[in-house]
């Protein structure tokens, strides 16, 4: 029987990952870390996108250790990325629409890392990436699907849980990786989480 450290804690406000992590049947809490994301940004701008994710998840996992050292806590951030660009939530009807003609007829990657921190001190975060080649869109299919779905808080400007999804005409990753919690890799994390830290 599989594993897993407990109490734990996933530090992460979002609905979509709240329900990933139910999927590994284990019992959990959330707590949002309320880091400042902008300002640790501006502090790792010079790496590698796929990097500045893995610090993120690190940061959020450590936050919240800190309040809670008892615990295992899941920290996780997604980035996307197209050209080497970096494609923030667009908040917006007109920036989702840019973000989808900059990304229609191209590929580009989900970032999406993981990081495990316990007793305040960090014990494993890694990164899996996927990778979205988008179909050649209209402007006119731009904007029913933003009317769709109003992607305007999510990294890419699509909710691939939802129709985002057919917007795709080539898909190399897991589905559990473009909504942000790889599944697979976490369970992993956390099994060898518990085999070197047991709970009490």
């Amino acid at each position: 029987m599989l594993q897993y450290p407990q109490p734990l804690i996933l530090a992460s406000g979002s609905m979509i990952r709240k329900q990933l992590l139910q999927r590994l049947n284990i019992p959990f809490e959330v707590v949002t870390s309320h880091v400042d994301e902008d300002a640790i940004k501006a502090t790792i701008s010079h790496l590698p996108l796929s990097e500045q994710a893995c610090r993120l998840a690190e940061a959020k996992a450590l936050a919240v250790s800190s309040l809670y050292p008892e615990a295992y806590v899941i920290g996780a951030d997604q980035m996307a990325e197209c050209d080497g660009r970096r494609l923030d939530k667009p908040q917006s009807h007109a920036n989702a629409s840019k973000h989808l003609a900059f990304l229609q007829g191209k590929s580009h990657y989900q970032h999406s890392a993981l990081a495990i921190a316990h007793n305040e001190a960090l014990i494993k975060s890694a990164v899996d990436t996927a990778t979205l080649t988008m179909r050649p869109l209209s402007p006119q299919q731009i904007e029913d699907y933003l009317l769709l779905d109003k992607p305007y808080q999510s990294s890419g400007a699509y909710h691939y849980e939802e129709h985002g999804a057919e917007l795709f005409e080539n898909i190399q990753g897991t589905t559990e990786t473009i909504l942000g919690l790889p599944l697979h890799l976490l369970a992993t994390m956390l099994q060898e989480a518990a085999s070197h830290f047991p709970s009490n």
